[in-house]
């Protein structure tokens, strides 16, 4: 299958299948949000709702993997996804959390992946509002539900322990410590868990890991009933680092100007100029592409389908972004404008 045809295959399926499913998923869990009686959570629970339009629209590259049942990769990355982005928007708007309210609501993911045996808890006990009228434990449920219909998820399980762990540990140091030590606790974090990784510095290890890609291709794999351990280990060693940090760096170039100010941390700050942080996304794509057999030729098309949802959104031409998404434009290689052509008219937000 030509990379055109994947281009046509991933705009019709996602077309046809997935964003039905965004919209049902949005409204469903929308009438639980409008339930919670803190003013101020329940508008964080919308607007996460509302930004997970285009965040899984980016989720959506797992189509592409052979022999993936695309309904449920869709309901189960969608609800992985939701919990997530809620989580995320309350971070980012609190003045303060504390490392033991952070460990205790990001613990919900243990839950939903169904790799903590514990009942649920009162995920908000340490937040100053005290509760959000159970509407993570809602979410909770919903994801735990459809993790346990994956037909292969303990072939994914022990994968999805370690990346969710090393996942929540950036979480609960990227929110609970102030912008002076944020840099040092996140620098000597990485020193620890990136030795294996030293083609990549510490913030593009702490970037890919920030990027949930990694274990919505997991949760996507699983749903394919005759995966086996070999072909989910290739998969894995050639998938991370660099598609979740291809991710995660066009997300922080696109947001680079709404993070300059707030408490969300944008990575490709720690890029010294413009020119470096050009190159090393031209290297994490040419890293993710250097294999030959078949599984890469997906990932040049789910690179390529990144480049274009990212470089053709609104922001992608504010100010020297719009240098910058030629530049990826061009990193792509041959073949981006037909891609772009394809892939225009596909709703993001």
């Amino acid at each position: 299958m030509s990379d055109f045809i994947n281009c046509i295959y991933f705009k019709n399926k996602y077309s046809k299948i997935v964003y039905p499913i965004i919209i049902r998923k949005i409204s469903e869990y929308s009438k639980y949000a409008s339930k919670i009686k803190s003013r101020s959570i329940r508008a964080y629970a919308l607007e996460a709702l509302e930004k997970n339009k285009f965040d899984f629209t980016v989720s959506s590259v797992f189509i592409l993997y052979p022999h993936v049942d695309i309904p449920l990769a869709a309901d189960v990355v969608f609800s992985f996804q939701a919990i997530i982005q809620y989580l995320d928007t309350i971070c980012s708007h609190s003045s303060e959390s504390s490392e033991a309210f952070l460990k205790l609501i990001f613990s919900s993911l243990k839950d939903a992946t169904n790799i903590r045996s514990d009942d649920f808890i009162k995920y908000f006990t340490f937040f100053p509002s005290k509760d959000d009228d159970g509407y993570l434990s809602i979410l909770v449920e919903k994801c735990r539900q459809r993790v346990l219909s994956l037909p292969s998820f303990d072939i994914v399980r022990d994968y999805i322990v370690a990346y969710l762990s090393l996942f929540i540990d950036l979480q609960v140091i990227k929110y609970s410590s102030d912008q002076y030590n944020r840099e040092l606790n996140l620098h000597n974090w990485s020193d620890v868990h990136s030795q294996n990784y030293t083609d990549i510095s510490n913030w593009e290890y702490c970037l890919s890991i920030d990027s949930p890609l990694t274990l919505q291709m997991l949760l996507s794999l699983a749903t394919n009933p005759d995966l086996t351990e070999i072909e989910l280990e290739r998969i894995n060693n050639s998938f991370f680092p660099w598609i979740g940090g291809i991710q995660k760096i066009l997300e922080g170039y696109l947001n680079y100007n709404d993070t300059l100010f707030s408490r969300s941390i944008n990575h490709i700050f720690y890029y010294p100029n413009l020119k470096e942080f050009e190159d090393r996304i031209i290297y994490f794509i040419e890293k993710a592409s250097e294999n030959k057999v078949a599984i890469f030729k997906t990932y040049r098309c789910i690179i390529r389908i990144l480049l274009i949802i990212y470089v053709t959104h609104p922001k992608a031409i504010i100010g020297m972004n719009r240098i910058t998404s030629k530049v990826l434009l061009r990193a792509g290689g041959r073949g981006m404008f037909v891609y772009n052509s394809i892939l225009k008219a596909i709703k993001t937000d």
